[in-house]
């Protein structure tokens, strides 16, 4: 469930907003000072979703409902074309996963594994799984 995100913010320049709103552009009002994109494989969603759904949510005072933390780190790079950047990676907070992996490895190992439905020669009769 071990996952690492990566993406990178560039400085946003009022030629840059231009190219990217086009006729929508406003000089008067107020745009992001840095973009990006993220972008997840297939893989990647799965290990964050299930991630996600197995962190038990804790209370702290600003969010009294729980919430599950994730590690973000940033780092100024330069891309090969020479523009600065930030790039930040996402990755699962060491205190929560090892939580996880304790609840996991307690948890009854017929939870972990799917339904035994009998085959229906095992019956001897017809078998309907419904």
């Amino acid at each position: 469930m071990d996952f690492k995100l990566n993406l990178a913010l560039f400085k946003s320049t009022e030629e840059s907003n231009k190219k990217f709103y086009g006729d929508k552009y406003d000089p008067s009002k107020n745009y992001p000072q840095y973009n990006g994109n993220i972008q997840l494989s297939e893989m990647d969603i799965i290990k964050l979703c299930t991630y996600l759904q197995k962190a038990k949510p804790k209370a702290n005072d600003y969010h009294p409902e729980g919430i599950v933390t994730v590690k973000a780190s940033g780092y100024v790079n330069t891309s090969k074309n020479g523009l600065q950047y930030l790039g930040i990676s996402i990755e699962p907070d060491y205190k929560t996963l090892k939580e996880i992996e304790e609840a996991d490895a307690g948890a009854n190992p017929e939870w972990k594994s799917s339904p035994k439905v009998p085959a229906a020669e095992d019956s001897g009769e017809d078998f309907i799984p419904f």
